[in-house]
């Protein structure tokens, strides 16, 4: 009995040892082992600023109604592509280094390949390492390799960073003019109120005519809309946002599937 007692003591300090042992061990804690690239917090952002060689710098201002492009055109942004950018600040620096000004062109940051500020906090991107194929980037003079996640977002063009949503959800449509008709059916107004684009593109002049619709909102404007392509993809172009929507071709018949509901 005397055995069994002590036997089960045994087991009971070993466990309490182990449990010890893994809660005090070196490592475990992310916040002392993982080293960040900055304290920050990635929605504490409110500026992001893009710049490459011989290319228009980018910026995107976060606002009261989301994130807005003012440079180098002036459109809503897609929150969905600035996202990454922000968690730069929180993306885990396998390995730094100190470099001065001369060691900085065999990592590619003599003349870096794009550059990007956050609330004015500096990165510099420059080349990748061969053996695991981090990024070499610059922060405060120190060389970090991080994991290549965001470079391609920052290669991207600024037609890649607006929104993809045709009205904003601050828009009120109120009805839709076409071939001298007036559209104001309620799944017709709903259809594009929550037209989402694939993708977006510089506006181009169309080489002929083309078919013209109009959005009146209850502010009072009224969106002027060219119908540029019917297939193999669906394309609006707004000239005076100087920009082309692209819709798959099935979207396109959605949203000209419209009812008439009175003359213009």
């Amino acid at each position: 009995m005397r055995a069994r007692w002590l036997l089960n003591l045994l087991l009971s300090l070993i466990v309490v040892a182990l449990a010890t042992l893994a809660y005090l061990r070196p490592g475990l804690d992310e916040a002392e082992s993982v080293k960040r690239l900055s304290p920050l917090s990635p929605a504490q952002v409110q500026r992001v600023e893009i710049e490459r060689p011989e290319q228009e710098p980018i910026t995107m201002v976060r606002g009261v109604n989301g994130w807005q492009l003012t440079a180098p055109i002036n459109l809503p942004a897609n929150p969905f592509r600035i996202e990454p950018l922000l968690q730069l600040r929180r993306a885990v620096s396998h390995a730094s280094f100190a470099v001065d000004d001369n060691g900085l062109a065999q990592y590619g940051l003599a003349v870096p390949r794009v550059k990007l500020s956050l609330d004015g906090e500096q990165y510099a991107f420059g080349d990748t390492e061969p053996l695991n194929g981090y990024r070499y980037v610059l922060v405060d003079g120190t060389v970090n390799l991080l994991s290549d996640r965001i470079h391609h977002y920052l290669l991207m063009s600024p037609y890649d960073f607006a929104s993809l949503e045709l009205l904003s959800p601050q828009s009120e449509l109120i009805e839709l003019r076409f071939n001298n008709q007036v559209i104001d059916d309620e799944l017709t107004l709903t259809a594009w109120s929550e037209a989402h684009a694939r993708r977006v593109s510089r506006y181009s002049e169309p080489e002929s005519d083309v078919e013209r619709l109009s959005l009146v909102l209850a502010d009072g404007t009224t969106l002027q809309i060219d119908i540029l392509l019917h297939e193999p993809e669906f394309v609006l172009g707004i000239v005076e946002r100087g920009v082309r929507y692209h819709f798959t071709e099935e979207e396109g018949e959605r949203l000209m599937q419209m009812r008439v509901g009175g003359d213009a």
